[in-house]
């Protein structure tokens, strides 16, 4: 945790420095206007876990804090309100962001350089190149795989609403391969044609849903409310991120960090791709605010929802988890539903999490890919982003099937504690 807060101090030094003038310059890499950027920054970097999460990880903060014999409900919900935006925020976005920068400086300084680990620290050791290989690939593989095994059961889980049938076996399978089909199309055709196209037309649905979400819904208690949160956020962010010793943060805040650390490799290197022509202030500031205002206005107005139904006794989100009568999926799918024109509401979430996930993986198998090759200004080929979009389907699948999504949480974990210590060397690198 104070490794991550030290990278956020570090990246706004270097932006405020004379350093953050330099411009990236890339070999065959197109440049992107501002929106088209910050689209894909978006959508690579978040996926549609932020839409699951943005409902329901409330609940959990609220059961631990309600239990304790220190916090009266309303501390409860006021913590509850501000830790899901900390997690998805500023630190959250800095440990994405520094990659970035690496990579970045490093491709200007030796522009044949491998896009991995390995090929940004010039490794020459066999033994040091391929553990380094190792690392960069199994946090990308690890991080999807969790994000992968909340993503399927959620879509499948609105498309049973919708077409009012039972979830069934059948049913995720098909979703499964609706969804598959779709990203390994989106993979095989590339960044330019389809991946840009797709990051911005979700931008855009997602604007326009949480908008409508905000007018159809309680407006007046979501804008004061955010306000409020917003307002805490600022002014405790310091003690929460050093808070190392409750059991939120040994719980939640660790895990979300190490989810940071293991999917940061995917994401730098996807960004460094689309950041020609672009400085190093632009992509720091660029990465840690749009990226951090997105997720934000996904938390406050998603999550305000769901309290304002608890606090109306309509849906009793913290009672449905902890006696475990509803899914989490489950609560998503009532809470969005609840609204007037939930029906078409519903229609319009779906969509946006298809094209989210897929955003999401096509960026992961275009690194994966990219990884691949001896240098980072060769193109990868077509055949080897579709393979690998099909590995990141199915090996994550088989394992959530056979329960093993937890176990992917523990793995990445253990993938993640080398990553801090690999970006230190990055920075040393260099400098």
């Amino acid at each position: 945790m104070y490794g991550s807060f030290g990278l956020l101090i570090f990246l706004f030094l270097l932006a405020s420095s004379r350093y953050g003038r330099i411009q990236i310059k890339l070999d065959n890499k197109p440049e992107y206007s501002i929106f088209s950027w910050g689209s894909m920054l978006f959508a690579a970097g978040i996926g549609a876990t932020v839409l699951y999460w943005s409902t329901v990880e409330w609940i959990d903060y609220y059961n631990i804090l309600k239990s304790n014999s220190n916090n009266i409900d309303s501390d409860a919900l006021i913590y509850a309100r501000i830790y899901p935006v900390f997690h998805w925020g500023f630190t959250a976005w800095a440990i994405y962001c520094l990659p970035v920068i690496a990579f970045s400086l490093a491709l200007n300084n030796y522009p044949n350089s491998k896009l991995t680990f390995s090929g940004i620290l010039n490794a020459k050791n066999k033994i040091y190149r391929l553990s380094l290989d190792i690392i960069f690939i199994g946090a990308i593989i690890c991080a999807a795989g969790v994000g992968l095994g909340i993503s399927f059961p959620l879509i499948s889980s609105v498309i049973s609403k919708i077409l009012l049938i039972e979830r069934s076996f059948t049913l995720d399978i098909i979703t499964i391969a609706t969804c598959s089909i779709i990203f390994a199309s989106s993979a095989y055709i590339g960044v330019q044609k389809a991946i840009k196209r797709l990051s911005s037309l979700n931008i855009i649905l997602v604007i326009i849903f949480l908008f409508l979400v905000l007018i159809l819904g309680p407006t007046k208690y979501i804008i004061e409310n955010s306000a409020d949160t917003l307002f805490f956020y600022v002014t405790q962010y310091a003690s929460m991120s050093l808070a190392t010793g409750t059991e939120i943060s040994l719980d939640w805040t660790v895990f979300y960090w190490a989810w940071w650390f293991a999917l940061a490799p995917m994401v730098g290197t996807f960004l460094v791709n689309i950041s020609n022509q672009k400085t190093i202030r632009e992509i720091i500031f660029g990465t840690i605010f749009i990226g951090s205002f997105g997720c934000m206005l996904c938390m406050l107005i998603l999550s305000n929802l769901s309290i304002s139904l608890f606090e109306e006794n309509i849906i009793n989100a913290p009672l449905a988890i902890e006696e475990k009568l509803l899914s989490r999926e489950d609560l998503v799918v009532n809470t969005i539903a609840s609204l007037d024109f939930g029906y078409f509401l519903l229609i319009a979430f779906a969509l946006i999490l298809i094209i989210f996930l897929c955003t999401t993986y096509d960026s992961a198998s275009y690194v994966l890919a990219s990884a691949s090759m001896n240098k980072s200004n060769i193109s990868s080929s077509k055949s080897l982003r579709l393979l690998f979009a099909l590995i990141l389907v199915v090996q994550p699948t088989l394992l959530m099937y056979l329960n093993g999504v937890d176990s992917f949480k523990w793995i990445m974990v253990i993938f993640s504690i080398p990553l801090l210590f690999i970006n230190l060397f990055i920075i040393i690198f260099n400098n």
